[in-house]
């Protein structure tokens, strides 16, 4: 019989206790921060996202529940530090999204669509005294990809953005054009560290534009760089895999071999 959500967070959240129990408990976890755990909250988090986009029923289950327990985990170390925990964690997250969900419980009106629903979402959110600023509701921690995204959505919907994809596209080419202006005689083991410090910030300039234009497409330049490195990672083991046949590795052979192993790779996988 499955049991309530309540009566099992419950339980989890007194395996925790029992875990960071002065006397009975684990001397790892008894040695943990909210500062020290950020590393396993990242970990977590990423190998849960990498469960959604893989849509794998078993790995979701387990990767959600890693997540959920650093959750329970830090509220008993916010119990201890602070005076709250999980209950109230839970008790402003509920008031939260009651708040920004006037449309579905009764406190306005309907709304149109989703994009509708984001826009009255930010308009909510900026009424708290933290996000008066429009961008500070952005995440610093978030990878910068995704950053970028989420940034340049903020100000377009402000306003501040181009009117289509094709203008953005000339942006990119802007930006390319002054990264290269940095480029010509450019030594990474010798160049001067104030060069190397303005091509890195025209680099950064390239890789905003890029993220907007890929807003400007309709999805994500976070993961469409993903999908990217998973082709490069199987387009790569093809190569290995063809080499180790001849008992080689990439480093045993010339470039033209492997530009040609890397041809047969992209071709093969585009049937």
């Amino acid at each position: 019989m499955t049991r309530s959500p309540g009566e099992a967070l419950a339980e989890l959240d007194q395996v925790v206790a029992r875990l960071l129990d002065p006397e009975k408990g684990c001397p790892w976890d008894l040695k943990q921060t909210l500062r020290s755990i950020t590393g396993n909250v990242l970990e977590e988090t990423y190998e849960l996202l990498a469960a959604l986009r893989a849509e794998n029923p078993d790995e979701i289950l387990e990767e959600a529940g890693d997540v959920l327990f650093q959750a329970v985990f830090i509220g008993r170390l916010a119990r201890a530090r602070w005076g709250w925990g999980l209950g109230e964690i839970i008790d402003q997250v509920r008031a939260k999204m009651v708040a920004r969900h006037p449309h579905v419980f009764g406190q306005g009106a309907q709304l149109a669509d989703a994009q509708a629903v984001l826009d009255q979402w930010q308009t909510i959110k900026r009424r708290d005294k933290k996000h008066k600023r429009l961008l500070a509701s952005v995440p610093e921690a978030l990878p910068a990809l995704q950053r970028a995204h989420r940034l340049n959505d903020r100000a377009g919907r402000a306003g501040f953005d181009w009117p289509d994809a094709a203008r953005v596209r000339l942006k990119v080419d802007e930006e390319l054009a002054e990264l290269d202006e940095h480029l010509p005689g450019y030594d990474r083991a010798s160049t001067a560290p104030e060069r190397k410090a303005r091509l890195k910030a025209e680099m950064g300039d390239v890789l905003l534009a890029l993220a907007n234009l890929a807003r400007h497409l309709g999805f994500s330049a976070e993961e469409a760089l993903s999908e990217a490195n998973d082709r490069f990672v199987r387009r790569f083991g093809f190569l290995e895999d063809a080499l180790a046949r001849e008992n080689l590795r990439p480093e045993d052979v010339g470039p033209d071999r492997l530009e040609a192993l890397w041809t047969e790779s992209k071709e093969k996988e585009a049937g």
